[in-house]
């Protein structure tokens, strides 16, 4: 059984549709990657996954439940988690405040899995009192990362993890993004970098002009002389 289905959403801002029966399916432990161009309509799709958006037509299920219309809160309780492409991080907060927050829904004690974040993404452990906002790009977008899975959630969705990073910091996001899908958590991410997150990914959607254009294996994507020379840069 999917872990996800998007099944044919309409969804857009006010009357304008942006999304035209758009569908989507994750697995179980499937790293997804989303892929078109500007104005596709990728961070609409994110977002209506995360309950910011409200289907105008279609409808979406997780772990068997459908989760069609349900408020953000719910749904992040529900076991989806997430990290938009600005904004998210608390700037004014340390580190360590930052995944306090991550938690909050939690009753247990949260120490452990503090101590497990941090062991994925050493490099934030020795930051952990420093201000969220005083950190590099890739800082941050490893702390919204660790927020996230504070939760211990089943799906992760990332909205241009990579977005304004310096190239040599872009490899080792896609690092960590693949280790975290290695234990386990489904992901689908929207990139920018195509040729990386198709790289990465098990599978791959190709968005365009707001519908599903392609559907394949990241590898069969790539490969694709269509896709190359539509959405790739010809190369």
């Amino acid at each position: 059984m999917a872990l996800l289905e998007v099944q044919e959403v309409t969804v857009g801002y006010g009357e304008l549709p942006i999304l035209h029966g758009v569908s989507l399916r994750v697995d179980p432990g499937e790293l997804v990657a989303i892929v078109g161009p500007n104005g596709a309509g990728k961070s609409t799709l994110m977002k209506t996954i995360a309950g910011l958006l409200r289907p105008q037509e279609g409808r979406i299920c997780f772990a068997g439940q459908d989760i069609t219309g349900w408020r953000p809160d719910r749904i992040v309780r529900a076991g989806i988690c997430y990290v938009p492409q600005t904004e998210n991080v608390f700037p004014s907060l340390t580190v360590d405040e930052n995944l306090d927050m991550g938690a909050f829904i939690r009753q247990d004690d949260i120490r452990p899995k503090k101590e497990a974040v941090y062991a994925l993404f050493p490099d934030l452990r020795a930051k952990r009192k420093a201000r969220a906002g005083s950190l590099s790009g890739g800082q941050r977008q490893m702390v919204a990362m660790a927020r996230a899975l504070m939760l211990d959630p089943q799906l992760l969705l990332l909205d241009e993890p990579t977005a304004g990073l310096a190239p040599r910091l872009v490899g080792a996001i896609f690092d960590k993004i693949e280790e975290i899908n290695r234990s386990g958590v489904a992901m689908v991410i929207v990139e920018q970098n195509a040729r990386q997150a198709l790289q990465r990914a098990h599978r791959g959607y190709v968005l365009a002009m707001g519908q599903n254009r392609y559907e394949d294996t990241g590898k069969a994507l790539l490969e694709n002389p269509e896709i190359r020379e539509l959405f790739l840069g010809g190369r």
